[in-house]
């Protein structure tokens, strides 16, 4: 089903987030409030280690998209809340489950726990169509 939209389904996506990859997302987005790059700052305030940016668990998400909306699919929107924080070396298990399509648009529900099953996002996604040039 890669060119089409899977209207019912549901896709997991597992990553253990790294203190490379933490590297990477701090040099694509330019952020370096000290919870996700200090370790000493993360502990002294948090009492864990550094945090994983929220937006890169986001990112997780957009893995199982590709396979739910199909090739022809990009992100509309997304919507989603961070009750608690991931910190380096989590296993976060992203799972998108399509929620219905209405005009064209499929509409997703987001789900991202660790292996503890501690929520760490949850929310919504809206996929839609690539609009030709």
């Amino acid at each position: 089903m890669k060119g089409r939209a899977m209207t019912d389904a549901s896709i997991t996506f597992r990553k253990t987030m790294t203190t490379a990859e933490q590297a990477l997302y701090t040099g694509i987005s330019g952020n370096l409030h000290p919870l996700y790059v200090n370790d000493i700052h993360a502990h002294s305030v948090s009492g864990g280690g550094m945090i994983v940016f929220e937006l890169a668990i986001a990112s997780l998400a957009t893995t199982a998209f590709a396979e739910i909306g199909g090739s022809g699919r990009r992100l509309a929107s997304l919507s989603l809340e961070f009750p608690s924080p991931a910190r380096i070396g989590d296993t976060v298990k992203a799972t998108v489950e399509s929620a219905g399509e209405t005009e064209g648009r499929l509409t997703t529900r987001i789900l991202c726990t660790l292996e503890d099953g501690t929520l760490v996002a949850q929310g919504q996604a809206d996929l839609v169509a690539v609009a030709k040039d």
